[in-house]
């Protein structure tokens, strides 16, 4: 609930709107510094973060983030093997994870976590060949694997795509790719489709395309491009019906800029940059109660714990309207709310307890 100060029938005032979003830091990860795409989803109003790699060491620890307290609790060890470039997801309630690379070797296996008994349990491999740095999401009951490499200096880049049903432990073929394989590209679903773009080709290097994916037709369409620099290994997240991109490698620095899609005009604008400076290669974004989060990553050699909150809603912004009492002593005067940004609906309190977005039958005197 927003209060406005209304000072006798003098003054007309604004609140300051903030149309970029704000980035805010939270609790730093407890684990190590890490990067190469750890994994992350959302399950309620927690986030789930691990595995990876820094300069020695690769990770299978797994780590709980509660929104509402910001602190960080370890849970049980991913089960597989360590691992960098697996992908992630969450369907009701429990979270997947699949793909991925040690060392010279990639996988296809794919594992269940329950939060609710702490615990991993292996399901269906991944049908497709092993590969790491694909990209997943999901998209109602269920998940979405495709794209991705071998990860060799040989590799392969894959362009196939697959729909994994939970409830059967199933996987079932869907529509290639349109735009050739590639790896380190960004996936994310908004409402009831899916998207992927950016990345890296053999064949043409950084991409800045963005193509969305219709699960009842069963096919693939181009929409605008990603108007940053071309990229690979960025961050992506999605909220109402807008995604969120950013950050990555562009083949000579990591970025820090960052992008909004709107699902619903098909454009693009820039937002406020990451708070923690430029970055590649962080956890795979994720989204939780209108808020996005990223973090970790690489910038130069070093490996980062840093976790970060962006939250899109633009500040409140209220002019106060005012008709004056038309005599001295009179109480007709009124005093009318004029929202905009923030979060509709708006509701409204006078401090002389009116809840409507004019106030009606005031004397002169100071109002809130």
């Amino acid at each position: 609930m927003k209060k406005f100060l209304l000072i006798g029938f003098l003054i007309s005032f604004p609140f300051v709107s903030h149309a970029q979003g704000t980035w805010t830091q939270k609790a730093n990860f407890s684990g190590a510094g890490r990067a190469y795409l750890p994994i992350s989803f959302a399950i309620g109003t927690k986030a789930y973060v691990g595995i990876g790699y820094n300069s020695s060491t690769y990770y299978s620890d797994f780590w709980e983030w509660d929104q509402s307290t910001d602190t960080w609790t370890q849970r049980a060890n991913f089960t597989g093997s360590a691992r960098i470039a697996a992908v992630s997801f969450a369907i009701n309630g429990k979270g997947y994870v699949g793909t991925g690379q040690f060392v010279s070797s990639t996988y296809s296996t794919f594992y269940e976590y329950n939060p609710a008994t702490n615990s991993w349990t292996q399901k269906a491999n991944f049908p497709g060949s092993t590969r790491c740095y694909g990209v997943g999401f999901s998209i109602g009951n269920k998940g979405y694997i495709g794209s991705g490499g071998t990860g060799s200096s040989t590799s392969i880049q894959y362009a196939d795509f697959y729909e994994y049903n939970p409830a059967n432990d199933t996987w079932t073929a869907k529509a290639s790719f349109s735009s050739m394989g590639r790896t380190g590209a960004i996936g994310v679903s908004v409402g009831d489709k899916g998207y992927v773009g950016l990345g890296w080709k053999f064949s043409g290097g950084y991409q800045q395309d963005f193509w969305e994916y219709d699960t009842t037709l069963n096919a693939w369409s181009q929409k605008a491009n990603f108007i940053g620099s071309a990229r690979t290994v960025s961050t992506a997240f999605a909220i109402g019906n807008k995604a969120y991109v950013g950050m990555g490698y562009n083949g000579s620095s990591e970025q820090q800029n960052f992008y909004e899609w709107n699902q619903s005009t098909n454009t693009w604008v820039a937002k406020a940059n990451f708070g923690g400076g430029v970055r590649a290669s962080m956890a795979r974004g994720l989204s939780i109660g209108g808020r996005g989060y990223a973090g970790l990553g690489y910038t130069g050699s070093a490996y980062m714990t840093d976790w970060w909150e962006y939250n899109p809603l633009d500040v409140l912004t209220t002019t106060i309207s005012l008709s004056t009492p038309t005599c001295n002593g009179q109480c007709n005067g009124s005093a009318t709310a004029l929202p905009t940004g923030g979060q509709p609906a708006y509701t409204y309190l006078w401090s002389d307890g009116q809840t409507t977005a004019t106030a009606t039958n005031l004397c002169a005197g100071t109002y809130s």
